[in-house]
């Protein structure tokens, strides 16, 4: 009985130092989450001003200034409406919910571009603020949140342009208000690949090359020129394991079909937003303490 009790035992003990491990990472990993937004709340006057920064640096010079945020999307979408209206008319299917060409592609455009602009800028934004990190005691992970606050900022002056074109058009239901779901994820996914590329640009800086081919193929594998619909099931499987054709898509849906999201899609799509920005986070927390030697 006593060499079965200390087997048990044994056991036990053998058992006892992996628990102790995950639990030690999970609250290694929970005090630096915490301390990353508590460090954000403590700054938030700083994050302000670099916002703004941003947002003035864009228009500097010009004499139309902010006017020009309003004046590029309405541009874009005149010029998209033109080219596949008059230039080369494009038939879409039921599926669309639309008839119009531009409607459809700039309802996809609007959260695609969203993601693609804020890990692009995110990856400079430690290398082309160099002095700043090297000759303050700013916190390396305001930067790249900073642009990504100003983006948003920029998502939303589109975004109510559109929805003011669809209101004209069509009419806008309440299903419209799902859409800041699929923001929210776009800008968590975004931000915890730019924290990831940000840091690493900053050691290797042939990042940002690598990252502008990477996000041109990976602007077709999403479905903002086409409906995901439209592609055969074997391959929606596969194109529905990117996690920017679903937000693309239920953006789209929310705007055009007043369609409810996908509870299990949307569950699938949040989990890995959260997993990605948490990862970036850490990632970028680990990397920034040799920040100052490399710049």
């Amino acid at each position: 009985m006593s060499g079965v009790g200390t087997h048990r035992s044994n056991t036990t003990m053998r058992q006892g130092p992996p628990l102790s491990m995950g639990k030690n990472v999970l609250y290694k990993y929970g005090n630096s989450m915490i301390s990353l937004f508590r460090k954000l709340l403590a700054n938030r006057s700083l994050l302000k001003n670099l916002v703004i920064r941003d947002l003035k640096y864009r228009y500097v010079g010009s004499i139309a200034g902010f006017l020009w945020s309003v004046i590029h999307p309405l541009v874009s979408f005149v010029s998209y409406t033109f080219v596949f209206t008059v230039i080369f008319p494009t038939r879409l299917g039921p599926e669309s919910g639309t008839d119009s060409f531009a409607i459809f592609f700039f309802c996809g455009f609007l959260p695609w571009f969203l993601f693609s602009d804020t890990v692009m800028r995110n990856c400079l934004a430690i290398s082309d603020n160099a002095q700043l990190i090297t000759k303050t005691i700013i916190p390396a992970e305001i930067l790249p949140i900073s642009i990504t606050v100003s983006n948003f900022v920029h998502h939303l002056i589109g975004l109510g342009i559109l929805l003011l074109v669809l209101t004209v058009l069509y009419s806008v239901h309440l299903s419209v208000l799902w859409i800041f779901l699929y923001i929210g994820m776009t800008l968590m996914l975004a931000q915890g690949i730019g924290w990831i590329v940000a840091g690493l640009h900053v050691f290797v800086r042939d990042t940002i090359q690598a990252l502008q081919i990477l996000m041109f193929l990976w602007f077709w594998f999403t479905p903002v020129l086409y409906s995901l619909d439209r592609l055969p099931a074997n391959i929606r499987i596969f194109a529905k394991l990117n996690p920017m054709a679903i937000i693309v898509t239920g953006y789209r849906n929310s705007l055009l079909h007043r369609a409810q999201p996908d509870l299990l899609e949307v569950t699938l799509v949040l989990a890995a937003s959260i997993t990605i920005f948490i990862i970036g986070a850490l990632l970028f927390r680990h990397a920034k303490p040799a920040f100052p030697d490399v710049l």
